[in-house]
Parts: structure tokens; C-alpha cells; sequence
């Protein structure tokens, strides 16, 4: 399926067209139209889910009515050592598969009371 980009994708920002492609229940792929750039994409539901609230002008530009109408994925960062894998999971990218609109968003580690998150993580 063929998706509009409303909100931006970090390090697309030219690409105004994706084309998801599912693997399988938990992985997906979705491929510039004009670049050809390929992203890997982790349903939001393969992992313990996080709570939080949409923007209205997030909702707005990807015209989203009911939760129901959009799938939520992390971007997930293959490598060739398993060990250097990663998942970004505070910038879900969120497609409205009724309306054919994406959009990646940014979340407040603050909002969602996880702000000392970073105070946690070891120094190297």
C-alpha cells in the first residue's frame, strides 16, 4: 500500500511518498517511491506498548477519527552484528491506513514520566 507523508520521516524529509510492505505479523518494510530508500519497521504491538496521546495537528494532518484507522511501528535499525541492533521507541512512525497518510512523531520522555530515563543509562 501506497502512503502519503504528512509529518516527516528523521532522515527522509524529501521523500513525499512510502510503500509499505508487511513480512510477517511483527515486521514490516516501507520503500521510498522516490528514493528507493528502505526502512524496517516493528509493530508497535510485538513489544510492551507505551501510553501516550497524539496531537491534535498530528491527528489532524494524518486525519485520523478512531484508533482504529492507524497502525503505530518503530523503526528498526538492522546491523550486521546483532549486538549493535536498535529500536526507536520514543519516534513511532504512525500510518492511517483509511486515509493513506504517515507521519513520524517525537515523544516527550517528560510527558510520559520517563525523564530520567537518560540519568539511568551507564556512561562509556
Amino acid at each position: 500500500m501506497e502512503y502519503d507523508v504528512v509529518i516527516s520521516i528523521d532522515g527522509f524529509e524529501n521523500e513525499k511518498k512510502f510503500i509499505l510492505e508487511k513480512i510477517d505479523d511483527f515486521f514490516s518494510v516501507i520503500r521510498g517511491v522516490e528514493t528507493e530508500s528502505e526502512l524496517r519497521l516493528m509493530s508497535f504491538g510485538a513489544l510492551k506498548s507505551l501510553k501516550f496521546e497524539l496531537p491534535e495537528e498530528f491527528t489532524e494532518k494524518l486525519e485520523i477519527q478512531t484508533i482504529d484507522d492507524i497502525s503505530i511501528y518503530y523503526i528498526f535499525v538492522l546491523q550486521t552484528a546483532n549486538n549493535d541492533n536498535s529500536l526507536n521507541t520514543f519516534s513511532p512512525v504512525i500510518l492511517n491506513n483509511k486515509t493513506k497518510k504517515m507521519g513520524q512523531i517525537h515523544l516527550d520522555l517528560k510527558e510520559l514520566g520517563l525523564e530520567g530515563l537518560n540519568d539511568m543509562l551507564p556512561n562509556f
